[in-house]
């Protein structure tokens, strides 16, 4: 979420509120848009975000075919944990405009927080495909793949993890413990689901060379290690 939230904080914040200031309106449409800006900016500037939303509203109402305006609306509803708002504001983007990325983005993510599993994949898949094949988009489509149980296909997307090259840079956060987060590589940790899915499949000999794999890789990958531990306990 980290790229598509720095979109659309810029989307408004990037303007200051001196060149707000500054503007010249020339006709009544554009005085109000100045106003409902700037109230934008101080219901951000002041933490209140039914302001800033309200002033998005009062902005879509005025330009209702401006995207940049309803997804940054999207991005209030989402960052205050109203993912069904978020959800409705990008599929009425995406039905107008389907490759827009950022929009699929938070359609995706809108589902995946609403434990709508099965349309999460499915918008997950559409914009790792649109998205210039992004596999950070790919592990969370296998992620949800064996949360619900399709094995064979959270398999074969962690084998496209595994060989693309970006995969051993990209780096994700784990628990190590109770207080503590460790960096993981996205390689290391598409290894370490394919163990859990070849022990789930009853394939221990292939579970434990692919938790030993993710631990060849990250040494102290402290979930890596447990699942090993677990698997040799079983025996």
């Amino acid at each position: 979420m980290r790229k598509y939230k720095s979109i659309f904080i810029v989307l408004f914040c990037m303007v200051s509120l001196t060149s707000f200031a500054q503007e010249q309106p020339k006709t009544e449409q554009e005085m109000l848009k100045k106003h409902f800006r700037m109230k934008y900016v101080f219901g951000m500037k002041y933490n209140d975000v039914a302001v800033a939303k309200n002033a998005m509203y009062d902005l879509i109402a005025l330009e209702p075919m401006n995207d940049s305006l309803k997804l940054n609306l999207a991005y209030l509803y989402f960052d205050n944990s109203q993912f069904a708002s978020a959800l409705f504001i990008a599929s009425d983007i995406i039905s107008r405009n389907p490759n827009n990325v950022t929009a699929l983005y938070m359609q995706a993510a809108s589902y995946d927080n609403l434990g709508v599993k099965d349309k999460a994949i499915s918008a997950y898949e559409s914009l790792y495909f649109k998205d210039n094949n992004n596999v950070e988009h790919l592990y969370r489509v296998m992620v949800l793949q064996y949360q619900i149980g399709r094995f064979n296909e959270a398999k074969n997307n962690s084998d496209i993890i595994i060989k693309a090259p970006e995969s051993e840079e990209i780096k994700m956060q784990f628990a190590k413990n109770e207080n503590e987060n460790q960096e993981i590589s996205m390689r290391a940790a598409a290894y370490n689901i394919k163990g859990m899915i070849e022990k789930e499949q009853g394939n221990k000999i292939e579970a434990e060379k692919n938790f030993n794999m993710a631990l060849e890789l990250q040494p102290e990958f402290a979930l890596a290690k447990q699942n090993l531990e677990d698997l040799k306990n079983e025996e």
